[in-house]
């Protein structure tokens, strides 16, 4: 994890998020440094996120925190697809909604999170992308667990604290915020030899053209 990335005046960002609150946790350093270069879409209405409220009041109260946080951030733009959280593995077909062409740089969920969304919402993305013969520089992004490799960072230590302010958005996500920061602070800890940093946010550099093509029947609409 030596090498940094640098956003440049050039780049165009997408930031792929299976749920409503991801962008924040993983790749908040896109919407915090280049947000007038960065496009979020968020795959899930989050639906599933709270036992206390039914999904439908949740749908609500997720899209409200999230197009706060959007109206805090003002980034070029942003998109709800909307399917139903926990769902998504049933539709490969939401990521055909999403041009990925015009982007230099594209931050996806790590292929091995977790959660099956952020899993899924890989998959698809990676097969969309390779599909569409788009050129750009992908990185899988860490939450809640570091994955193994973690080949490039972006020092996030002078903006950690308007990170801490996006992931508040989502007040309902209980511990995500100690979580991640916490996250951040062990990948600059990682970094000690090399540089001082207080808090790094790790990405992992994938090639889509490697990724394993999708079988036929997991791209059918649902």
């Amino acid at each position: 994890m030596r090498t940094e990335i640098v956003f440049s005046s050039g780049d165009r960002i997408a930031v792929i998020a299976p749920h409503p609150d991801d962008e924040s946790l993983g790749a908040s350093s896109a919407l915090l440094l280049a947000p007038e270069r960065t496009d979020i879409f968020v795959l899930t209405d989050g639906s599933h996120g709270c036992r206390d409220r039914t999904v439908e009041e949740e749908a609500a109260v997720r899209r409200r925190q999230f197009e706060a946080e959007m109206d805090y951030v003002k980034p070029n733009s942003f998109e709800w697809i909307g399917v139903e959280d926990t769902k998504l593995g049933l539709h490969p077909e939401a990521v055909g909604k999403i041009d990925f062409t015009p982007y230099t740089i594209i931050f996806l969920p790590w292929l091995n999170s977790l959660h099956p969304d952020h899993r899924d919402a890989a998959r698809f993305c990676l097969d969309e992308i390779r599909r569409q013969r788009a050129r750009a520089d992908c990185y899988f992004y860490e939450i809640d667990a570091p994955f193994h490799d973690p080949s490039h960072y972006i020092d996030i230590s002078e903006i950690a604290e308007e990170k801490r302010r996006l992931v508040r958005f989502h007040a309902d996500q209980k511990g995500h915020e100690q979580i991640t920061l916490a996250l951040n602070a062990y990948r600059a800890a990682q970094m000690i030899k090399y540089k001082s940093l207080e808090y790094v946010e790790a990405f992992q550099k994938v090639d889509a053209d490697e990724h394993p093509e999708l079988p036929d029947q997991d791209r059918k609409e649902i």
